[in-house]
């Protein structure tokens, strides 16, 4: 179905994953708008630079915290929902108020909603996973390799479409503006949901690699995009 708006006639795309073309997405269908793209100009390096350095500040301070808590060295603390959201949280406000303080055009608003997005985007999915990995987990034939990865992608997959809608209607509530699409960005920034959901899983597998150490950096990842975003 077509539908006329102004001079334009567009097919409203239903689809979260988008790689930011130059096309309309209506979600009303009532003017025509196009894809928010993730940056509109390149960013300047200090900020890039500074988002980063936020970044990996803010992810540090609560592995810090949590593995004193844990009364463990920081390559060697457990990670459990709570701490993947304390990390998460830390590396993505981190980024963004580095990144903030950094950028001489005041890019607040886009950083900020880019942040809210980043964090939904990492904290959502570690709520759809657990379920499915549990329930596989506890069935005796659906217990293995293949099935656990099959239920961790299902789980992820439905977590960042529900984290992008949610962030969508937060940060954008009466519509006025393109949705933010999630990309293949988006999507390995995810990894570390994927890692995390079977850490929490404690899979076999999972503790016979060095999953835990990296999610810092993979969420401080989330953060400086957040930062230098514009």
């Amino acid at each position: 179905m077509y539908i006329q708006t102004t001079n334009y006639s567009y097919k409203p795309k239903t689809d979260v994953f988008s790689t930011f073309k130059n096309e309309p997405n209506i979600r009303n269908c009532t003017v025509p708008r196009t894809y928010r793209y993730h940056n509109v100009e390149k960013a300047e390096n200090k900020v890039k630079l500074t988002a980063a350095a936020g970044a990996l500040a803010g992810a540090l301070v609560p592995v810090i915290l949590f593995a004193r808590k844990q009364n463990k060295n920081i390559l060697k603390m457990e990670y459990g929902v709570k701490e993947m959201l304390g990390v998460s949280t830390g590396a993505i406000t981190g980024g963004t108020v580095a990144g903030i303080i950094a950028d001489k055009k005041k890019n607040t608003k886009h950083k900020v909603k880019e942040g809210i997005f980043q964090f939904l985007n990492a904290s959502v999915p570690l709520f759809t996973i657990p379920p499915i990995t549990e329930f596989i987990k506890n069935s005796p034939k659906l217990n293995n390799i293949p099935c656990h990865i099959l239920g961790t992608a299902a789980g992820l997959f439905c977590g960042m479409v529900v984290a992008a809608d949610l962030a969508n209607r937060i940060i954008d509530p009466k519509d006025k503006e393109p949705d933010r699409k999630l990309n293949y960005k988006d999507a390995l920034a995810n990894v570390d949901d994927a890692l995390g959901a079977l850490v929490l899983a404690k899979f076999p597998l999972i503790h016979k690699l060095p999953v835990e150490p990296i999610l810092p950096l993979v969420y401080a990842w989330c953060g400086y995009r957040a930062g230098q975003n514009n």
